[in-house]
């Protein structure tokens, strides 16, 4: 349990909503017999097991607009309480124009013409790790406490009163989206996630220490212009971990320069993290990333001992004759890490939980992470007092680490019933995924009924939407 004596001061998540299409396709039947893959590859190799598919009405913004108006509706707020919808995303609808102004002219078919006029919008743009950069900036927003006197010379007039009634919305929205037949095909899926960021929330308030990691690389990227990524799955793979550690290393240096959390004698940082939340481009990659921190903390510590009872010594670069063989042993040994008791103890008790959601609907770039934190939710895996650490990743690539502390509020919130929303999904077939992946199909699976639907585009290419009953 964690004490907070600055309740006055805090500002985190206060709720959660999450969109995800009405059709899906399984990764184990049809899907994997015509791509000749082995069902449990996909199952037990990545822990993907269906695939969110949007239809032909969605795309990035319809999926944000469906998150906020539930989030909206939820917590009965009103346009004039937010101050900033802020995007996340690797799927944008335009080259200049920013997809949050599509989110809120939808949400004006709803709310009335004009209602959202003072509310900031803009789109943050970084591969998968955008939407915790908008979460920064709206967490930061909120916790200035001049803002609302911007500019202002004195405090006649002041909003104060408004002020503290304000609210932002962070949205993740993408879809995740591969060459047919391409390495990368069954790591798609597609979803929206709106995290509703206030003072004093109820669901997670944040810590003050965040690490960062950056560096330039091409493990992943998207020339303008081309409609899907160029990967490299393998080497991605590696920036992923290398950026966690990076970041996670950051972070830690700064907890413990603030004494925000202070290990005892053979003791370490995870082990004040009771939750690991890492980015989810398929379910085993958190696993991965667990483990390489995991192994980095405990290698200090007299619990390394057993480790190495159990499995031996890690190897040493100076023992082999090349590269090549160094990587191949070191592979071999985090391997085997993977598969020791105290690993998989901590593994299954402090990340497994997050990742269950995302093997029934995919990698959704930016809003993984955040799908993590609804699969706790969802399973009532989140408990006040409770601290969560986060790692998010953007390939290119940046990495942030970051924590916050469940709040007693959590008992008063309801979960979005997404468990039961995924299981009434319609199971779309092969031949139909692939017309709407290739663009191929003109005409929607499901009649969009209670939703946002992009409804055409013009000669001009502008994209019109509207709320079909």
């Amino acid at each position: 349990m964690v004490d907070r004596s600055d309740v006055g001061n805090l500002v985190g998540i206060d709720d959660i909503a999450v969109y995800v299409p009405r059709l899906f396709i399984s990764a184990v039947k049809e899907f994997a017999s015509s791509r000749g893959i082995e069902p449990g590859k996909l199952t037990k190799g990545i822990g993907v097991e269906n695939m969110a598919v949007p239809d032909f009405h969605e795309d990035a913004a319809t999926m944000a607009a469906m998150s906020v108006l539930e989030l909206m509706k939820r917590n009965e707020l009103r346009p004039d309480q937010v101050g900033r919808i802020y995007v996340g995303t690797e799927s944008g609808v335009d080259e200049s124009k920013a997809i949050g102004t599509y989110v809120i002219g939808m949400l004006e078919k709803v709310y009335g013409k004009g209602r959202f006029q003072e509310c900031s919008t803009v789109e943050f743009k970084f591969a998968c790790i955008g939407a915790t950069h908008a979460l920064e900036n709206v967490a930061y927003w909120l916790k200035s406490q001049d803002w609302c006197n911007f500019g202002q010379g004195n405090d006649e007039g002041s909003d104060s009163d408004i002020c503290d009634d304000m609210v932002g919305i962070v949205v993740a929205s993408d879809i995740a989206r591969y060459d047919l037949k391409s390495p990368g095909e069954y790591t798609q899926g597609a979803g929206s996630v709106s995290l509703l960021i206030k003072k004093n929330p109820r669901l997670i308030a944040f810590d003050p220490a965040m690490g960062v990691f950056t560096k330039d690389e091409n493990d992943f990227f998207r020339p303008i212009g081309m409609k899907t990524a160029v990967v490299d799955g393998k080497y991605s793979n590696l920036c992923y971990l290398s950026a966690m550690e990076g970041a996670f290393e950051s972070y830690k240096k700064r907890a413990l320069n603030r004494k925000m959390i202070c290990p005892k004698e053979d003791e370490c940082v995870t082990d004040y993290l009771s939750h690991i939340i890492f980015h989810i481009p398929y379910p085993r990659m958190a696993e991965y990333a667990s483990a390489a921190l995991f192994r980095k903390e405990w290698g200090e510590l007299s619990r390394w001992n057993a480790i190495e009872e159990e499995i031996g010594k890690e190897p040493i670069s100076k023992d082999f004759e090349g590269d090549g063989e160094f990587f191949r042993a070191k592979n071999d040994y985090n391997r085997r890490f993977s598969k020791t008791r105290a690993f998989l103890e901590a593994y299954e008790k402090k990340v497994k939980p997050s990742t269950i959601i995302s093997a029934h609907i995919g990698n959704i770039y930016t809003g993984s992470i955040y799908l993590g934190l609804a699969s706790l939710f969802e399973e009532r895996k989140l408990f006040s007092g409770e601290r969560v650490g986060f790692g998010s990743y953007g390939s290119g690539c940046s990495a942030i680490f970051f924590s916050g502390v469940v709040q007693p509020g959590i008992e008063s919130l309801q979960t979005g019933g997404l468990k039961r929303r995924l299981d009434a999904r319609t199971e779309t077939s092969l031949k139909d995924y692939e017309l709407l992946h290739e663009g191929e199909r003109k005409e929607s699976v499901i009649v969009p009924s209670k939703e946002f639907a992009l409804i055409k585009i013009d000669q001009d290419g502008y994209r019109h939407y509207d709320f079909v009953d």
